[in-house]
């Protein structure tokens, strides 16, 4: 008679069944597991490299600040000027606005010398490259730009102006001067400079660079970079839209020093002019919640020393 095997019967069916169910459940597990450890690794990560891309460009852009400006022509003056200050009044413990040429738009005086400027006149200056200027602005005729015009009024002092620019032609800018500095007004005889307060005259070829001003500030948790697109007034300029640095940022703080490292609050002119060091501290926080059912922070604090503003 023919033998036929024996089958599993159902008990064993179901202690199989188990088993694998068993295992499964715990391969399961623990690929859930490792999925949330990635998961949060990779949000920590991201939360991390924010917060040094945001330190990064603040800390490469506050090293420039003052680039541009006639702060070296301005220590001869016999008083501040809110004109040439680096640091605007809008500076707070949450907010630095600040003069810093980053397009780099300078340029020499080809006009022959020596060359007066009367306050509130207009006139033509002659430039070794006036394109620098037209690219940056995007129009040959700007409305609310301003430049610096700095240079020696003598052998041993110089001085400044800052003008208002109307136009930009092939190597030439018309502007109007609105201020300028008081220590060169003195160099030279009334009889030469005609009504001595108004007029400035450079005895040597002065180099002229673009007023520029930035901004960063923390809006909710982001991070914003504005510059000004109207400095008509000085203290108080109109912004441009504002682009996004970081996002996810709790925290945003700026420190204020003098060169003797004391701190500094930018509320007067004279403190802010006398800033030489700005700490800087930030806190991400990751964009969104933890497996934990929490977020995390990572802070990050940073020292920057303005290379322009050392001269005072």
């Amino acid at each position: 008679m023919p033998q036929f095997s024996k089958g599993f019967s159902l008990a064993e069916l179901l202690a199989a069944l188990m088993i694998t169910l068993t295992i499964s459940m715990t391969v399961f597990g623990l690929f859930h597991s490792n999925e949330r450890v990635f998961r949060d690794h990779n949000i920590e990560i991201e939360m991390r490299q924010t917060a040094r891309v945001v330190a990064s460009q603040l800390a490469n852009e506050l090293r420039i600040a003052g680039q541009g400006v006639p702060v070296y022509a301005s220590t001869f003056d016999n008083a501040d000027s809110e004109s040439v200050a680096v640091f605007l009044s809008s500076s707070t413990s949450n907010r630095i606005d600040f003069r810093a040429g980053s397009s780099n738009a300078e340029t020499s005086v080809t006009t022959s010398v020596p060359i007066d400027f009367t306050l509130g006149t207009p006139r033509m200056l002659t430039v070794g490259d006036s394109s620098l200027f037209s690219t940056t602005l995007g129009t040959p005729i700007p409305q609310g730009r301003f430049i610096y015009v700095w240079g020696p009024t003598n052998d041993s002092m110089w001085t400044w102006i800052r003008a208002e620019l109307t136009n930009v032609s092939v190597n030439a800018l018309t502007l109007t001067p609105r201020q300028g500095g008081d220590g060169g007004r003195s160099a030279g005889s009334d009889s030469i400079m005609g009504n001595g307060d108004d007029v400035i005259r450079f005895t040597k070829p002065p180099t002229v660079s673009l007023e520029e001003v930035v901004s960063f500030y923390l809006s909710g948790t982001t991070i914003k970079r504005a510059t000004a697109r109207n400095m008509t007034n000085e203290i108080s300029p109109t912004w441009s839209a504002a682009n996004e640095i970081g996002r996810n940022l709790r925290f945003l703080s700026f420190t204020y020093y003098d060169k003797y490292n004391n701190v500094v609050i930018p509320s007067s002119l004279a403190n802010r002019r006398s800033v030489a060091r700005v700490d800087v501290r930030i806190v991400a926080e990751t964009a969104g919640v933890l497996s934990t059912g929490r977020t995390s922070t990572y802070p990050l604090s940073f020292r920057t020393i303005p290379r322009n503003v050392r001269v005072h």
